[in-house]
């Protein structure tokens, strides 16, 4: 498992050193302009599109890191590299999850990655204005406005990542099903693509239910709680949907 984890992690890497890459020099610019800023406010401008920038960088690289794990497990299953894979001495569970497993990783480092630089810049830039404690009243005012149980600790920001990563995985997990049983039961079948789609979304859609009816069922008195129990129910959904995809790629894909 741990050499095909690593082969996993080569075929994705190229893309998250680009990343890394592009965060770096926007960093540096929202850095070099955050110092240089006067009480004028000269380089606002350029503080608040690389702060943009930067916010958009974080979302669209983890939501990236998923698609690309997608599209690497369908030309596996499709192409003559994936083939060669399948020749290895490895079984259909071994193969999907070093895939599930590198995926959930790239996940966790990436929002570990971009919260703790997000945490950073937020303190420098609070920091630098000399107005922390003003700035961030309006935000909880503005926060309240929608939600009076938000108070935004450390508790209710981690459980919030991890519940967006965890449900955004559980996303990946389903489309990796999807797209195994496209290949492995509707391949060459007329609207192949359309009923694999539907049935992608039907699968979301049942997820989302599910967290639905927890959240309402009354069992987590706060968000917090709500949010972990929401993350285990998105863990739990795509540790089943790994076992039902393994055992349709070990039944009609392995060779």
């Amino acid at each position: 498992m741990s050499a095909l984890l690593k082969y996993e992690l080569r075929k994705t890497r190229a893309m998250k050193l680009i990343f890394l890459g592009v965060t770096a020099v926007a960093e540096v610019v929202f850095l070099v302009s955050l110092f240089l800023r006067n009480n004028e406010g000269n380089t606002d401008n350029i503080i608040g599109t690389s702060a943009l920038i930067l916010m958009l960088i974080a979302i669209g690289g983890i939501i990236l890191i998923g698609i690309q794990s997608i599209f690497t497990l369908h030309r596996d299953m499709n192409t003559k590299q994936g083939y060669m894979l399948y020749m290895t001495p490895r079984n259909s569970y071994q193969i999907l999850g070093s895939k599930m497993l590198e995926n959930g990783l790239s996940l966790a480092l990436a929002g570990g990655f971009f919260f703790l630089l997000g945490l950073l810049d937020l303190t420098l830039l609070f920091s630098r204005l000399g107005e922390l404690e003003r700035l961030w009243g309006f935000f909880m005012e503005f926060l309240h406005m929608f939600n009076a149980e938000i108070e935004l600790d450390t508790a209710q920001v981690l459980s919030l990542i991890f519940e967006l990563l965890t449900s955004w995985l559980a996303v990946v997990s389903i489309a990796f099903f999807a797209d195994i049983v496209s290949s492995a039961l509707l391949n060459g079948k007329k609207a192949n693509g359309v009923v694999t789609f539907i049935f992608f979304i039907l699968l979301t859609i049942l997820l989302n239910v599910i967290q639905n009816l927890l959240r309402k069922s009354g069992i987590c008195t706060t968000i917090t709680s709500t949010l972990i129990m929401q993350s285990i129910v998105a863990l739990c959904y795509s540790i089943g949907m790994y076992f039902i995809a393994a055992a349709v790629m070990d039944k009609y894909l392995s060779v």
